[in-house]
């Protein structure tokens, strides 16, 4: 696990991973089933699992533009591939009629502001990002 360790772990606890798990689990365990807002559980996984691994992955390929440690490449590849899962689960997971009174623009809003604070965040970012997340698809 050594090779998968950040500047933020230390000998004896590896936080990165932990937060990583954590960040997937809380937005499951404070949910309450599938509501009235199906996608709120799997904000973790769609923002770490999808987003974080897809932005990191095009940025380290494909990414020149550097803001800081970031590539602009790797955060609109994250973005995008959110909002593409987004748009393949709904139907998926919420009742018959939902798509079409979904508010699509805060859908984007909080796709786009988890990515972007993603980009720019330094501290323990699994565990904050999809709190946030999930805190905006709950409003």
């Amino acid at each position: 696990m050594n090779a998968f360790t950040e500047h933020r772990d230390s000998d004896h606890l590896i936080a990165s991973h932990f937060s990583l798990l954590l960040g997937c689990a809380i937005p499951i365990w404070l949910s309450s089933g599938f509501t009235d807002r199906p996608l709120a559980p799997f904000a973790g996984i769609l923002s770490l699992g999808i987003g974080d691994t897809m932005a990191s992955m095009v940025g380290h390929k494909y990414g020149v533009s550097k803001t800081g440690k970031k590539t602009i490449e790797g955060t609109a590849a994250g973005i995008t591939s959110v909002l593409a899962a987004c748009v393949v689960l709904l139907p998926l997971l919420a009742a018959p009629g939902y798509i079409f009174t979904m508010h699509w623009f805060s859908l984007i809003v909080a796709v786009t502001t988890s990515g972007l604070l993603e980009a720019y965040a330094t501290q323990l970012d699994n565990a904050f990002i999809p709190l946030v997340f999930y805190s905006m698809l709950c409003l």
